[in-house]
């Protein structure tokens, strides 16, 4: 004979207690099943999650890509304005007996060929890794500094040696939460991002955005320079979890190359 439970339900009050009885292969199924579905339901949702989140980022990247496009038309209605411009002051010149020379736009090949000579900005993430979690190096160049928790010597960050211009991109997806002049930092910028963690970019020339504004990540916020208390160019990153500092290396899980200036 097959084994079989009796599952007793004993109710409130004056009522008689009754059972189920099941065989012991049904029980064990509908225990696992019921396992299978839970899980099943628990990764669904992560899942979901990580799609939703996708979902707004590409819906903020075609509002970018529909604002290029818009640029590029106006572009393109500047350049034959100008050519328009450029036969009218010919005219006007040899009527007048006088040489007016305008300057001419130069070629895309040249002017691309001058964007390429550029350092290019450049941060490695791990294609696994999540927008809203800070990882990687906002910037390529020479670590000079590293994060010191306590004594005399207490740096709450990381300093990279970097030229004044260099793009400065963040590590992660999240909202600007200040963006100023610090007396410390100089021009700095904060980004506020999942689970309670901010990033902090400072000594920067010029800062590319403003407060309450959406930033995605590897996007550019600031130009790297020598402002505030800083004795050379430089940035200084900082990673806050829960507004206290923690070493930056911790969220970088290859920074053996950081020092290679490309």
């Amino acid at each position: 004979m097959g084994k079989y439970y009796n599952l007793m339900i004993v109710p409130d009050g004056v009522e008689s207690p009754f059972g189920i009885r099941m065989k012991a292969w049904l029980f064990k199924t509908l225990i696992v099943a019921g396992a299978v579905m839970c899980v099943g339901l628990i990764l669904f949702f992560a899942f979901y999650g990580k799609i939703l989140m996708r979902a707004s980022l590409a819906g903020q990247l075609e509002e970018e890509n529909e604002s290029l496009k818009r640029y590029k038309y106006k572009v393109g209605l500047l350049e034959e304005r100008m050519s328009e411009a450029r036969t009218v002051v010919d005219r006007i010149s040899k009527l007048a007996g006088v040489e007016i020379e305008l300057t001419e736009i130069p070629p895309d090949s040249v002017i691309f060929a001058e964007l390429e000579n550029n350092t290019p900005a450049v941060m490695t993430r791990s294609v696994v890794a999540e927008f809203g979690r800070p990882e990687g190096l906002p910037l390529q160049g020479y670590m000079t500094r590293g994060f010191i928790d306590d004594g005399e010597t207490y740096h709450p960050g990381i300093d990279i040696a970097v030229a004044e211009g260099t793009p400065v991109l963040a590590t992660a997806s999240g909202k600007v939460i200040f963006a100023g002049v610090d007396s410390t930092y100089g021009q700095m910028v904060i980004l506020e991002h999942d689970n309670g963690i901010a990033t902090l970019y400072g000594h920067n020339s010029e800062l590319l955005v403003e407060e309450g504004k959406e930033v995605l990540v590897g996007g550019r916020i600031a130009l790297s320079g020598n402002t505030g208390k800083s004795t050379a160019p430089h940035l200084h990153y900082e990673i806050r979890e829960n507004n206290e500092p923690v070493n930056p290396l911790k969220y970088i899980s290859e920074y053996e190359g950081i020092n290679e200036q490309k």
